[in-house]
C-alpha cells in the first residue's frame, strides 16, 4: 500500500516538473545564510 502511494506521489511530481519546465518558473533556494533567494527561470 504504501509503495503504492509513493508511486502516485512520483508521477504526481513528475507531471509537476514537467508542467513548471514547459514556462518560467520561479526557482528558491537557501544560501548559506538560510537567507532565502528566488530567480526566475525561463
Amino acid at each position: 500500500m504504501k509503495t503504492l502511494l509513493a508511486s502516485a506521489l512520483a508521477v504526481t511530481l513528475a507531471l509537476l516538473v514537467t508542467n513548471a519546465e514547459a514556462r518560467p518558473h520561479k526557482v528558491c533556494h537557501f544560501d548559506h545564510h538560510h537567507h532565502r533567494s528566488c530567480h526566475w527561470v525561463h
